[in-house]
């Protein structure tokens, strides 16, 4: 599939994709506290009500940062998983797309709480200085580990030659070498505070802070939030399964020539990835300090990190 044609595809279906892995989420999650839960379709429907709502900008708001921010927010995280969702598409080698795809969704992130935080409300500001130190705190580690591909038996930040690479050895990367295996797993130890859910939704903390940054947002613009936010948990499930876990390597070079298939076997990947890093935790789990989550990435997944990258500079 031509690359420009498979990015145009990949813009609606992101978001489809996105809503529908929120809504098989929340089931789930309601399943392993044996509720009934919410329909599959929730997300979606909770969306066309919220659009359908009334915009209300709070009267101590930075207004025009407030109402843009959202849509930046959106636009970031849905180019981001664009990009991603091309590449698998139409394998389309763009140098240093990984870098890219990982600097959108940090910068989707950003834009939601910049805006968050322009309403004025105090519980806005904390929200923002929680969600600052943890960005601080996973995403060096989640970086590092990107970066350690640059290092790697596939020596390169374009997602498809990775997948390329695992394809001609018929085994997904993480049973490449083991600095590829702490990569890994420093990679998806970050995914629960990217996405912001227990035990690291600290920044959101509903009991304590009241949602935080997204006090303020309602109708339109809470609507917008929600997508990017759920857009940004699915790329980041996706691209684990990419760059790591490329299943469809297991059927050698045909892999390249049913790309459909492949994005398939991917996309059931990232839903046991969802379950693992995503489903879980916010199930069994309790929301730590502050300092307690701090403490946690700057110790395992940072030093799962580093060691990937050394390893890998001595071919480990």
């Amino acid at each position: 599939m031509d690359a420009v044609v498979a990015f145009l595809i990949s813009i609606p279906i992101s978001p489809l994709l996105s809503l529908l892995f929120e809504g098989i989420d929340r089931k789930l999650h309601a399943r392993m506290q044996k509720r009934i839960g919410p329909p599959v379709l929730q997300p979606f429907y909770d969306l066309i009500k919220l659009l359908g709502k009334e915009r209300i900008i709070p009267a101590t708001a930075s207004t025009r940062i407030f109402e843009i921010m959202p849509m930046v927010s959106t636009a970031s995280s849905l180019l981001g998983a664009s990009i991603l969702l091309s590449n698998i598409l139409s394998n389309s080698n763009i140098v240093g797309d990984l870098i890219l795809i990982i600097y959108l969704l940090a910068m989707s992130s950003i834009a939601l709480i910049v805006g968050g935080s322009a309403s004025g409300n105090p519980y806005s500001a904390i929200g923002f200085s929680r969600k600052i130190s943890m960005m601080i705190a996973y995403e060096i580690p989640m970086l590092i580990a990107v970066i350690s591909m640059a290092f790697g038996p596939s020596p390169s930040l374009a997602v498809s030659s990775i997948i390329e690479f695992q394809v001609s050895r018929g085994l997904p990367l993480v049973a490449s070498r083991l600095s590829m295996a702490l990569a890994a797993a420093a990679f998806l130890l970050c995914i629960p505070a990217a996405a912001s859910v227990v035990p690291f939704d600290i920044p959101e903390a509903k009991t304590e802070i009241i949602y935080g940054f997204l006090i303020e947002y309602g109708g339109p613009y809470l609507a917008l939030a929600k997508v990017s936010k759920s857009v940004l948990n699915f790329t980041l499930t996706l691209l684990a399964s990419a760059i790591f876990l490329y299943i469809p390597s297991l059927l050698g070079e045909a892999a390249l020539l049913n790309l459909g298939l492949s994005l398939f076997l991917c996309l059931i990947v990232s839903l046991l990835i969802m379950f693992i890093t995503i489903t879980v935790p916010r199930t069994v789990l309790a929301r730590l300090k502050v300092g307690q989550a701090l403490k946690f990435y700057w110790v395992l997944p940072l030093t799962l990190s580093f060691s990937s990258i050394i390893l890998s500079a001595v071919n480990l």
